[in-house]
């Protein structure tokens, strides 16, 4: 049985506040007067700083275990992901034995993938759920702002994708907790992230709900990075 190495890449390409209302105490005898909300949030301010918040200082490596179950069928490997965000990505999929999978980027919104791969079959995951992976928002260029809300330490922000549906992220304390991509009334595709001591992710699982569909991502290890070589975008095969 071949490995669909798309959605090994979607999940692993998964890794690596409106003011509280001050409620006065009520007159003796009287009724509790109702919680006055304080003024909506501007959505794209919401928006704008979650996006500042998940962004890394520094460009990082992350080497991670990846198991998949398809169906029943289970695989596994390691990978590297190396990323400068928002804008450079570059991962490298492995099998048991060492052997290469994938070897692809991404340059802003453009991916790089080996001629020699049939595009077609393996298509390169969208920038925004490989972003995700790493606990990055990075909604594409072309998505709509929908909505945002953030209340106490939980925000949702909601981006319109056209045909593809509604992009969701979920935030806690400004670290990411999970996206879905929902379409139809339902979730199409779903990244949830879980986290150690700090904001540090230690593992990250992608469904495709329809598809049953599970891949599950544990971080072995991740590195702040000083710089990258600018060769580490083209991985070979690819065009410049």
């Amino acid at each position: 049985m071949k490995i669909d190495t798309t959605r090994i890449l979607l999940a692993a390409l998964a890794l690596a506040a409106c003011g509280p209302a001050t409620a006065s105490a009520p007159a003796s005898g009287a009724s509790p007067a109702p919680a006055t909300e304080g003024p909506r949030q501007d959505p794209a301010v919401i928006a704008a700083q979650l996006q500042r918040a998940t962004l890394p200082s520094s460009p990082r490596q992350a080497n991670f275990t990846w198991a998949l179950d398809e169906s029943g069928a289970r695989f596994n490997g390691r990978g590297v992901a190396r990323f400068r965000a928002p804008d450079r990505f570059r991962i490298d999929l492995f099998g048991p034995r060492g052997e290469t999978y994938f070897a692809a980027a991404l340059v802003d919104e453009t991916p790089r993938i080996p001629a020699a791969i049939d595009q077609q079959r393996f298509r390169f995951p969208s920038p925004a759920l490989l972003w995700a992976t790493v606990g990055v928002v990075r909604p594409p260029s072309t998505a709509r702002l929908v909505d945002a809300t953030s209340n106490a330490d939980a925000t949702v922000v909601r981006y319109d994708l056209g045909a593809d549906g509604t992009l969701e992220y979920r935030a806690r304390s400004g670290v990411l907790q999970s996206v879905r991509r929902l379409r139809g009334g339902g979730v199409q595709e779903s990244i949830d992230l879980s986290h150690g001591p700090g904001i540090n992710i230690t593992s990250a699982r992608y469904r495709e709900w329809n598809a049953l569909r599970t891949l599950n991502l544990t971080l072995e290890s991740t590195n702040d990075v000083a710089s990258f070589s600018e060769d580490i975008w083209s991985p070979p095969g690819t065009a410049r």
